[in-house]
Order: C-alpha cells, then structure tokens, then sequence
C-alpha cells in the first residue's frame, strides 16, 4: 500500500473560505483528504470539495475536537488508515511532508505522534507587520535550539495541533475522549505521556507554514490560550513530576525523562517570566559591582544578536529592522504567560474545546506546494453528527 493510502488528513474547520483550499490542495498529492465544515456560513464546503476533499458539513458549530470526531466516526477513518494527519485549515505543507513524517513513524514503533517545522506565512502587504514577524522569530528560535535538542533525547513536550501525524488507533482512541483543556493538543499530549502510549518525534526537515495573527487583540489571545492550556495540562495531568508512585514497579516509583524535561523547561519559565519585575530590583542592589546601564545593554545587545541570527537563518533581514517591535512583544509575551497561568488557576479546566480563531487573509500562492489531486472514493457516512459544545 502506498503512502498516499496508508493516511487520512483530516481538516476541522469553521469558516476558513479563505484558506481551506490551498491547505487542502498542498495535502491531496500525499494522502486522502477529509474536511469537516464545522458550522460554517461562508464557501468552506464548496472550497474544500474544489481542492479534492471529502468533505462532511455539519449545521452546527461543536468545536474542534468535536468536529474531529464526527470525522473519525463517520469514515471510521482509525480502522481504515494506518496513520492520521491533522492539519489546521490555514496551514500548507510541503509535497514531502506526509511522507517524511510516516517513515519515521515506520521506522520506530514507539513513536506515537510526529511532527515538523513551522513557519509563519506573509503576504507582501503584511511583510512588515510586528506580530508575524515576532511569531516567526519565535517559531525559529523554539525548534532550532529547545525542540530539536529535546528530540535529540526523545522528550519532546509538544504536540503541533497545526501539522501532526498520529498512529490511527492512538488518535481514535484520544478523540472519543472530552478534552478539557483550552487546547485539545495539549490534552492529547498529557495523555500520551501519562499512560506511557509512545513519544513524540520533531521531523525537522519536514516543512509547513501557518498564518498567524497580524493583529494585536488576535495574538494577545491566541498566545495566552496557548500557555494557558500548557498551564491547565501541567496541573490536571501533573506534567513535570520526574519521580511517580507505580505500584507495578518493583521499588515502587517510576523516573520518567520526559517529565524531567518538562520540570526543567518550567524551571526556565519561572524567571522567564519575572524577568522585566526582576530586573530593576537586581541592578539596584548590584549597583555597587556593576553599572546598571550595562546591565540593560548586556541584555537589548544579547536579544538583538538572536534576532539578528534568526534574520539570517530565515532569509528575512527585515526581521532586523523590526527587531525593537520582536523585543517589546517578547515583553508583553512574559505578561500573557502571567495572564495564562492565573486562568490556570482559576479555570483548570474548561466544559468545551471553543473555537476561537485569528482573523485570517486569504492564501493565494502557499509555499511548496503540489497540485489536488482527487482522494479515493469512500463510503457514505451513516450519519452526520450535529450538535454543540
């Protein structure tokens, strides 16, 4: 059997008229495609069919892992493929994505999810604008030193919910399941890891771009409903506890790397976050050792060297010119930590997985990608769920 017919995309998506055709086109060459139009009242449908995909409409709006669902229980897609793809509907891969990702999900059994790299995606008009610019830096500087040193040691702590593929019956099995977390990958994760069903693997050379907000009000939420789901699967799944009671153990306890990992990495969050409330304490008590000018320097020289490299690396100079934009955000983005893990405390968990999508613009011309072809025929559903969160 052929890559293309061992995997299922699958799309889940709510008035993304815009941009569900060049996201279903750039995965139709590699894999069958199913949409699900998840309450939608613009071209969604019509869109995705265009582009080559099954598509399934549903009268009301449910959600994400809702949508899914309906789905995977419609096709019985987990019984149908050997692996499952889930995409975000303003997401584009490259013509090779699908396939990197399945043979090393065939080269190791222990893997249970795999996932690539991650881009932000611009138009000429928005090329400038700080909010892309600042994700993109971000997306460079996370997989290229956290990400792809914890895949190195087999511990990575993130699920892309924009662009990974799943082991088909591991994904049934997680999307009959109510995830109440503000983000279903993270839910998706903490489960994987808690009952020791596989690792997850980062494919580097596996390329995919996203649109990402341009707007301040769409990434202020969208940054804070991301850490406050990682925040929420932290306290409802107890990610970060290295050593755990097992009584199936012969000494009684279990050392898990990956949550070693995961404590370290929320040690680093820690002063990630306090650092612009630290700060001036720390310079005026070290004031007698050091000037607190160069403090400051040390600090804007060593953000603007990073930034500098991130330019180079992703062949956009202009992320220099941006760069006193990249720096402020990068403050803001500590507050909406703060924000997100208060939620967290207050709202542990959540009755429904909500959308709540940024604004989008339209994708003309995505990056790498092939063009539609047809999936193969597939049964009718026996019915189309309808219902709400």
């Amino acid at each position: 059997m052929t890559t293309h017919h061992r995997t299922a995309v699958l799309i889940a998506c709510k008035d993304g008229e815009p941009t569900i055709g060049a996201t279903a086109r750039s995965a139709a060459e590699q894999a069958d495609v199913y949409v699900v139009s998840d309450g939608s009242t613009d071209g969604t449908a019509r869109e995705a069919r265009l582009a080559g995909a099954t598509v399934i409409e549903r009268s009301e709006s449910g959600g994400k892992p809702e949508a899914l669902r309906s789905l995977m229980t419609a096709y019985e897609l987990d019984k149908r493929y050997d692996y499952i793809v889930v995409l975000d509907d303003d997401t584009t891969i490259s013509p090779d994505y699908i396939g990197l990702l399945v043979a090393v999900l065939d080269a190791d059994e222990r893997i249970a999810v795999a996932s690539g790299r991650i881009d932000s995606l611009t138009t000429h008009a928005r090329r400038w604008n700080p909010y892309i610019a600042m994700r993109a830096f971000m997306y460079w500087s996370y997989q290229v030193t956290i990400k792809r040193g914890q895949n190195a040691l087999h511990v990575v702590n993130v699920i892309c919910g924009a662009n990974s593929a799943f082991r088909a019956p591991l994904f049934g099995e997680l999307v009959r399941l109510d995830a109440p977390y503000a983000i279903d990958d993270m839910f998706w994760l903490a489960e994987i890891a808690r009952r020791r069903l596989g690792r997850v693997a980062y494919v580097h050379d596996a390329k995919s771009w996203t649109i990402d907000p341009h707007t301040f009000r769409d990434w202020y939420r969208q940054t804070v409903r991301w850490s406050w789901g990682q925040f929420q699967s932290v306290r409802g799944h107890r990610l970060g506890m290295p050593i755990r009671r097992d009584r199936r153990s012969a000494i009684g306890i279990r050392f898990s790397w990956f949550d070693l990992a995961y404590l370290a990495l929320l040690v680093d969050w820690i002063p990630y976050m306090l650092e612009p409330f630290a700060f001036f304490p720390v310079a005026y008590f070290l004031r007698s050792w050091i000037n607190p000018l160069w403090l400051l320097l040390a600090y804007v020289g060593t953000t603007m060297v990073w930034i500098s490299v991130g330019a180079i690396a992703l062949r956009r100079p202009r992320l220099v010119l941006l760069a006193p934009a990249i720096f402020a955000l990068d403050l803001v983005y500590r507050m909406t930590m703060l924000h997100a893990f208060l939620k967290a405390v207050f709202r542990p968990r959540v009755d429904h997985c909500r959308w709540d999508s940024p604004e989008r613009f339209e994708l003309t011309q995505p990056p790498a990608t092939a063009p539609a072809r047809a999936p193969a025929p597939a049964p009718a559903p026996a019915h189309t769920t309808s219902s709400t969160f």
